[in-house]
């Protein structure tokens, strides 16, 4: 018999690119979606749609009954209020957690896809693991957090992981996409280089990843970051992705002062209501002036976890998906 899936978020970046991996291996799919979530892709799948406020019971309740796996992916991301972040990171992953208590305890497994926004910002040269005490910077990461907790607080009842991803890259991913166009008109952000700030992930290592933590009998009850097991600072990472689209051609270098300039125009933006732009000083202070650098040694080392993809393969994997 087919496994039976049930994934929230599937209209997210990660959570359409799990959806597809599920759907290529023949797995019985439903997918838990707002009212307004625009479901075009989807719907050309062999999936159930189930449309639906994710604050009712009797939604949630229908969705996880006779479920051997839940995924748990949809999250509020973007800037909101902390009322929004709360109901979306904490209250739902609570809600869901419980619906699943209450109409199918027998679920294989809860697969919660949090965030290293739980974990916060590291020192220079440290790389954190799962032993390091949450310590979140944002309202998202607190919100995430508390998710997280509210299902540590069943998982003697209710048999869960919990997946904390870096940043990551891939098609379908925004601001990667942004960049690539950018660059592709020969266009480069060239910062000041920094040092190693940040641990990536490329989407397929994640997946993979998300998918040996769901299977494995030791992965229940606990928490995993999962990277491609370097850092890389953000200069590198966009000149690496300068040479897979320009090879060693011309381009034109931005410097770091004017693109400041354009994330605290973006904010004014932002703020007068004329455009809802993610980025802004707040997340550009986030990416480059802030490290965010974990191990994925526990994963190693309890699922196999092998990661496939550094940048270099990554980005060319992307940007030629069939070669």
């Amino acid at each position: 018999m087919l496994p039976k899936a049930l994934i929230t978020g599937a209209t997210g970046f990660i959570g359409s690119h799990l959806l597809e991996t599920l759907v290529e291996k023949k797995w019985d799919i439903t997918c838990l979606v707002r009212p307004q979530s625009q479901t075009g892709e989807i719907e050309k799948m062999p999936v159930r749609i189930l449309r639906g406020p994710m604050d009712s019971q009797d939604v949630l309740e229908s969705a996880v009954e006779d479920q051997d796996y839940i995924f748990h992916l949809a999250a509020r991301i973007r800037p909101a209020p902390p009322e929004i972040y709360d109901k979306a990171n904490y209250r739902l992953t609570r809600n869901l957690a419980n619906a699943c208590l209450r109409k199918n305890p027998g679920v294989y497994r809860f697969v919660y896809v949090s965030s290293i926004s739980v974990g916060g910002p590291t020192s220079l040269g440290q790389y954190l693991d799962e032993t390091r005490p949450p310590n979140p910077a944002s309202e998202y990461g607190r919100t995430k957090l508390k998710g997280e907790q509210a299902l540590k607080e069943i998982w003697d009842k209710l048999p869960a992981t919990i997946i904390r991803p870096p940043n990551v890259y891939g098609a379908r991913q925004q601001e990667t996409e942004i960049l690539v166009k950018l660059i592709r008109k020969r266009i480069v952000p060239l910062l000041k280089e920094e040092g190693k700030t940040t641990s990536l992930i490329y989407i397929k290592d994640l997946i993979r990843g998300i998918l040996l933590a769901a299977e494995s009998s030791e992965a229940r009850s606990h928490t995993y970051y999962l990277t491609d097991g370097e850092g890389y600072s953000w200069r590198e990472i966009i000149l690496t992705l300068k040479k897979t689209v320009l090879g060693n051609s011309f381009y034109l270098p931005i410097p770091e002062n004017l693109i400041y300039s354009l994330a605290w125009f973006a904010d004014i933006l932002r703020a007068a209501g004329w455009r809802k732009l993610y980025f802004g000083r707040q997340v550009w202070n986030a990416m480059v002036k802030t490290r965010w650098l974990f191990s994925s040694s526990r994963a190693e080392k309890e699922l196999s976890f092998r990661p496939h993809y550094k940048i270099d393969a990554g980005f060319k994997d992307m940007l030629n998906p069939c070669d």
